[in-house]
């Protein structure tokens, strides 16, 4: 079955999968529909959230180049 992942965006390293559902075309109909784009809009947000968290804990690390000072 196929398979729908939200993965968060990483640099210089794997992402991190937030999100992960089989579905089939039979999901992407009626109320199944929204249904999974409601939880794809959660993913996203978590992924988003995610991916903040993570530059802020880089720009934080001791001898990290801030791009301002850069």
């Amino acid at each position: 079955m196929t398979q729908i992942l939200v993965v968060t965006e990483a640099s210089g390293a794997e992402g991190k999968v937030v999100y992960s559902e089989s579905v089939g075309s039979v999901h992407l109909e009626g109320r199944a529909g929204a249904q999974l784009v409601e939880r794809l809009r959660w993913a996203v947000g978590d992924a988003q959230v995610a991916e903040h968290r993570a530059r802020l804990r880089a720009a934080t690390r001791p001898g990290t180049k801030h791009p301002a000072a850069a």
